[in-house]
């Protein structure tokens, strides 16, 4: 009785997926994003998921997930009702050939065969002659075996959910910098500025992608400082290394557009 509570309970514990789309999502956690009102808008996938997702944030959407795996088919339906579920505003979609089998696949029948006979005979003897007609059926038992045609095609499927940002803070998109970075550096207080949305301050100052920001207003480079200096007095001394050259770069937040990092 146990056992069976058991089985029972882990059965239950399982999730329950409406479909791959679901099965494989996995949420990015994204601050301050915004709901969609409107149905998803659906974009092909340029084939380079950092330019997709550079591109999306240079107008003001961050991803808050994802879905990738391989199926049989090239539908992507499904995944358009998980963006609705998720209220994003775009959806980045894209589906290739990765693999395609053909062969034949034998097909067995029982096949009849009948055959009809029939005739006259005359049959001599010594009180005269005889004439007469028969008739019959042989009937032959066997199979015939056709071969059908088919292809089984594979995909990789991929999809990537946006939603809106509020137009506040620097426009910056950074992350932490890898052990390379830090290596030489010679520092890990410092951020990697990945993308840069158009029309924000950092963008109006000529903050690139791919700058290194090691101080703002004199000190080192952490969370803290960082969200101190954006929602503090203006404008905000940056340091930045840029291609090896450490470059200084004053940055303007208007005060209707403080309030995030």
């Amino acid at each position: 009785m146990r056992k069976i509570l058991f089985a029972a309970l882990a059965m239950s514990a399982q999730p329950a997926w409406a479909n791959d789309w679901e099965k494989f999502f996995v949420a990015v956690p994204q601050e301050g994003t915004i709901d969609s009102a409107s149905a998803p808008e659906v974009l092909p996938s340029s084939g380079d998921i950092d330019k997709d997702v550079e591109g999306m944030f240079r107008q003001g959407f961050v991803a808050v997930g994802y879905t990738s795996f391989n199926a049989s088919n090239d539908k992507t339906k499904d995944g358009e009702r998980l963006a609705e579920k998720l209220h994003a505003r775009y959806m980045i979609v894209g589906t290739k050939l990765t693999s395609s089998q053909s062969a034949m696949l034998p097909l067995t029948l029982p096949n009849t065969t009948t055959s009809y006979t029939n005739g006259t005979a005359t049959a001599h003897g010594s009180g005269g002659y005889a004439q007469g007609t028969y008739s019959g059926t042989t009937t032959t038992y066997g199979t015939q075996t056709t071969f059908i045609p088919y292809r089984i095609n594979r995909f990789d499927k991929t999809a990537i959910y946006f939603k809106e940002i509020p137009r506040k803070g620097v426009g910056l998109k950074i992350r932490d910098l890898t052990n390379q970075e830090m290596a030489a550096l010679g520092t890990r207080h410092a951020f990697f500025v990945q993308f840069v949305r158009d029309g924000s301050p950092a963008y109006n100052a000529d903050i690139f992608p791919g700058d290194m920001i090691v101080q703002v207003n004199g000190d080192p480079i952490d969370p803290v400082h960082w969200r101190q200096a954006v929602n503090g007095t203006q404008p905000m001394h940056i340091k930045v290394i840029r291609s090896g050259v450490p470059r200084e770069i004053d940055v303007t937040v208007p005060p209707d557009r403080q309030g995030l990092p």
